[in-house]
């Protein structure tokens, strides 16, 4: 056998594959393919041992539903268990356009910092920073939003006299079916002539919202510290009591200012030798992501100690998949080139 055909090492990159240029994915990607020019023959294992990507995450996730804010005002300090008193003020993605005479919109951006963040949310909040016809359960002025340079806590303050307000659990039971319905957020197409075509459905993912990323962590089931009687469940605060108008509720947590945590590496030629929590089979490597986003992040494993053994006798082609901490798919801009090296092991 040919040695040419066993090399020790091999190095893959997303550049290399020339369907992405079709633009798969509306204009980026989350997968690639290598075709190798010699096969790889008497294959035993492989073994992730670098990688080099761009952290095209930003601080609050354009695509797993990061940008929307939920809450709760009410004449009481109920909590309905059908979400009839949720409200959602929210961002839309980076890469929204819109047509010339749409501006009542706030977009996703890079936020260094909670004070940009707060800032942005109440935008979003005020009149003229949304519209009720594409974010039905939308009320303009209701909230503002701040961040404490000392906690680094960001608060939300409710402005309509004689309501109560809380912020909303992501887990809550109503949820789910409130977002998906008619209170769904929605985004119109930009069409010819900077017309509008169809509405579509703002990106999002069940279970997850902006409530718990910058810092109102508590789920539905949780009694924080201080829960007393008066708590109401359904309140994402460690005191589970909504608060009167003009009263600040604190975060109880810190803000999370990165788009996912890790990024999965996942390979078609990886048939059984790795498996995540989400029981996918095809898991290579689970990357940490170390690099503010837009910024390279390099990897390098400390260790060739553990390949992956179930793999075919005879490589063709490559094929890597990226998922994110939620188990979407982590986008990258068709600029952005991801490189990763394996190191190849045979009988």
């Amino acid at each position: 056998m040919a040695t040419t055909n066993k090399p020790d090492r091999i190095s893959c990159d997303a550049f290399s594959d020339s369907t992405l240029t079709f633009a798969p994915n509306n204009g980026v990607y989350n997968s690639f393919t290598n075709t190798l020019t010699l096969p790889l023959l008497g294959v035993k294992g492989v073994q992730l041992i670098r990688a080099n990507f761009v952290n095209s995450s930003l601080p609050l996730n354009d695509y797993n539903g990061q940008l929307i804010f939920v809450y709760s005002r009410n004449t009481t300090t109920a909590i309905p268990a059908n979400g009839s008193t949720f409200k959602v003020i929210r961002l839309l993605p980076s890469w929204y356009v819109p047509a010339a005479s749409y501006t009542s919109f706030v977009r996703n951006q890079y936020f260094d910092n909670g004070t940009e963040l707060a800032t942005a949310l109440t935008d979003a909040a005020t009149l003229g920073g949304d519209l009720a016809t594409y974010n039905p359960s939308w009320t303009a002025g209701d909230v503002t939003f701040s961040f404490d340079t000392t906690t680094r806590k960001i608060s939300f303050t409710g402005t309509s006299a004689g309501l109560y307000y809380a912020p909303i659990p992501s887990d809550h039971p109503a949820l789910a079916a409130f977002l998906a319905g008619a209170n769904a957020p929605k985004m119109n197409a930009l069409g010819f002539s900077g017309t509008y075509g169809a509405a579509l459905a703002q990106p999002r993912v069940a279970g997850v919202t902006m409530n718990e990323r910058i810092g109102f962590a508590m789920s539905y089931n949780n009694t924080g510290a201080q829960w007393t009687t008066t708590a109401i469940r359904g309140c994402a605060t460690t005191t589970g009591v909504p608060q009167l108008n003009a009263v600040e509720t604190v975060s109880d947590s810190w803000p999370i200012f990165i788009g996912s945590q890790n990024i999965n590496v996942y390979a078609n030629i990886v048939a059984g030798s790795g498996q995540d929590s989400r029981t996918l089979r095809t898991l290579l490597a689970t990357i940490p992501i170390e690099n503010a986003p837009l910024g390279v992040c390099s990897y390098t494993l400390t260790s060739v100690d553990a390949p992956a053994l179930s793999v075919g006798n005879e490589i063709y082609n490559i094929q890597f998949t990226f998922l994110d901490d939620n188990g979407s798919p982590f986008y990258f801009m068709p600029n952005y080139n991801t490189n990763l090296e394996l190191n190849v092991f045979y009988h």
